[in-house]
């Protein structure tokens, strides 16, 4: 294949490690789910797209988690949750994708008497009918009350059904308000279970929130982009080959950059740091896998060996078995060689 820039990602193989279930509702399944949970919606599209989404305003990680609102309303049924999942999956497999982690957090949908078991098995049920090859992962959260015991049910779920659809835990929410220090209990727990844990750091906190992940368990980092800030930080990640799960657009818009150039792919793949490219939540961000790669394909002028491997590390990243992570990367490879 040409080394040309400008290279465009058009091949059926695109792979998604961090996305957000209640951030990835498009417009047609929000009037979907709507009905099932008797939520009244705008009549306008545009209208109803902008409650779903960031526009161009947005200041900060805390105003971006302000449009998880509605979703959630949405996704309080156990027939919303496994319609949520199934449609969800359904355009991925229409737009090229052949793997993802698809993350959501059981504590969030227990408003109308389900409990967090329920709400696991009904978006299973929706990943399972939907025909990609998915997993998810269960997010504890940060918030501003105690909710220990909620998060350590979240724990107990994520062993519970590991092997069975469900591949690791994750830490959700507001880093600068509520750091990864306060929750170390999670990540005890998760550690005495065996049970694999990526969290959310070096968003909204620099590299020593990252440091704290590392310290806790953690087998890949969501977001992370801020380990670029040290060199020390760089250096552990690439000695222990923990992966950053990189979302470019998620970072413009809560101000973590200005622009995709500025975003420290380049150094990250100069310093030996696993990178993978992913979209964090489609509809808030209005973007998909696909087209946070193009953006950088774009701005930092990646070649197609580049975005091939960005493509691969996302499967060498992924809470798969190794013969299942062979087969995705024979997809890739047929892909690329075309």
């Amino acid at each position: 294949m040409s080394e040309k820039q400008n290279f465009i990602f058009n091949q059926k193989c695109a792979v998604d490690l961090h996305l957000h279930l209640d951030g990835s509702i498009s417009v047609k399944s929000a009037r979907e789910l709507a009905k099932i949970e008797g939520v009244v919606l705008p009549e306008s599209d545009l209208e109803l797209e902008k409650m779903l989404s960031v526009d161009e305003g947005c200041r900060d990680l805390n105003e971006y988690l302000t449009k998880f609102s509605l979703p959630g309303s949405l996704m309080q049924k156990k027939k919303s949750l496994e319609r949520c999942a199934y449609n969800l999956c359904r355009e991925l497999l229409d737009d090229g994708f052949i793997y993802a982690e698809i993350r959501f957090a059981p504590q969030k949908h227990l408003q109308k008497g389900l409990t967090q078991k329920q709400a696991v098995e009904s978006v299973l049920r929706g990943v399972k009918k939907s025909g990609l090859k998915a997993n998810l992962i269960l997010c504890a959260m940060r918030e501003g009350f105690d909710n220990s015991k909620e998060n350590l049910e979240t724990v107990r779920l994520v062993k519970e059904f590991s092997g069975r659809g469900v591949c690791a835990l994750d830490l959700a929410g507001a880093e600068a308000l509520f750091p990864n220090e306060n929750y170390r209990y999670v990540f005890e727990r998760a550690r005495a279970l065996g049970v694999a844990c990526t969290i959310h750091s070096g968003e909204a906190l620099g590299a020593d929130s990252v440091e704290t992940a590392v310290e806790f368990g953690a087998v890949r980092i969501g977001h992370g982009v801020r380990s670029a800030e040290s060199e020390k930080t760089m250096q552990r990640l690439c000695q222990k080959r923990i992966p950053l799960e990189i979302c470019p657009t998620s970072n413009l818009n809560t101000s973590v950059f200005e622009s995709y150039a500025e975003i420290p792919l380049k150094k990250f793949l100069s310093a030996g740091v696993i990178v993978t490219v992913n979209s964090d939540n489609i509809a808030v961000s209005r973007t998909d896998a696909r087209k946070e790669m193009q953006h950088l394909i774009d701005e930092q002028n990646l070649t197609a060996s580049e975005v091939k491997m960005l493509v691969l590390n996302s499967v060498e990243a992924a809470f798969l078995p190794e013969e299942e992570k062979q087969e995705l990367r024979k997809t890739i490879e047929a892909e690329f060689a075309l």
